[in-house]
């Protein structure tokens, strides 16, 4: 994590009437260990919905791209679902995550079962523009998978999108994981399992924040509010202060209010149609899509 731009965007996060984390930073160790907790928690749905999709395309995928392959998947984290989509042609795979160490050690089981393909882990901050490492004579095929393309605040989803078609060639690919609107009962669930592992994700970016900025905020200060809003159609998550509290980031005094909110996740839901209009706003054409049996999730595949 670079302490200089992870300070200046907490300053202009948390100087705002409504403060803000960016929900990228809660990826340290222990934040993708309680993250990958969350996927296997019983409310939590998006993981195994995906999963239901990626092995029902696993045996189209040498139908839908001809010779060797190079797999590149922005924000991989436990690396758990790419391993259905491998095969004989693929020659590379390239993760890229912000939290580096836990792709590491992630791979080392994928380089065991499948020691032909070239692993190259890299990391990058993929909200931003990037590069990759030179995968000569493959197809390279993109994904962002988790519904992270629901992450984006002031519905940045566009802008993010034209700026990866800008890493990504034209004759590329992209799967894209794409979380869908549905009964506010189940999205609640989701995001607020019994066993609290939701909470101590968001609540750990205090640690995170104590760590790097050599602040003393106390996580018995916070809870976390999360919840859906059916009028912007989005998941919001919160750390909200328990008590009145003053502290500095860098030579920026930081003041939070009895009650006062922090938005530290988003999550975005769409319809099939708002979402391939979306992409075809930023100059992607759709080119797939395929549902779970509920209908509670999608896989889009641009170029």
């Amino acid at each position: 994590m670079n302490k200089r731009i992870f300070q200046k965007e907490l300053i202009i996060g948390l100087s705002k009437k409504h403060k803000t984390i960016p929900s990228k930073y809660h990826y340290d160790l222990q934040g993708s260990k309680y993250f990958e907790k969350i996927t296997k928690q019983k409310e939590y749905y998006p993981t195994r919905k995906e999963k239901e999709i990626l092995k029902k395309i696993s045996t189209e995928i040498p139908k839908l791209f001809e010779g060797k392959l190079s797999y590149i998947e922005l924000g991989s984290g436990a690396i758990d679902k790419i391993k259905l989509l491998i095969n004989k042609d693929v020659k590379y795979y390239v993760p890229l995550d912000i939290s580096l160490d836990y792709v590491k050690k992630s791979v080392i089981k994928l380089k065991k079962k499948y020691p032909k393909i070239k692993i190259k882990p890299k990391k990058v901050d993929y909200s931003k523009h990037f590069k990759i490492p030179n995968l000569k004579e493959t197809t390279k095929v993109y994904f962002f998978l988790g519904s992270s393309i629901g992450n984006f605040h002031n519905r940045e989803e566009v802008k993010f999108l034209k700026r990866l078609r800008k890493s990504i060639n034209k004759k590329n690919y992209l799967f894209i994981g794409v979380d869908l609107i549905k009964n506010k009962t189940i999205l609640d669930k989701a995001y607020n399992d019994k066993k609290g592992y939701t909470a101590k994700f968001s609540l750990n970016l205090i640690n995170i924040i104590n760590r790097n900025q050599k602040t003393n905020l106390k996580i018995k200060d916070f809870y976390y509010q999360g919840f859906y809003n059916t009028k912007k159609k989005c998941i919001t998550g919160f750390l909200v202060s328990k008590i009145n509290q003053n502290f500095k980031i860098g030579n920026k005094s930081i003041s939070l209010k009895k009650s006062e909110r922090i938005l530290v996740e988003i999550s975005n839901k769409f319809t099939i149609k708002s979402f391939k209009k979306l992409a075809s706003k930023a100059g992607w054409s759709t080119k797939r899509v395929w549902l779970d049996k509920l209908n509670y999730y999608s896989l889009f595949l641009l170029k």
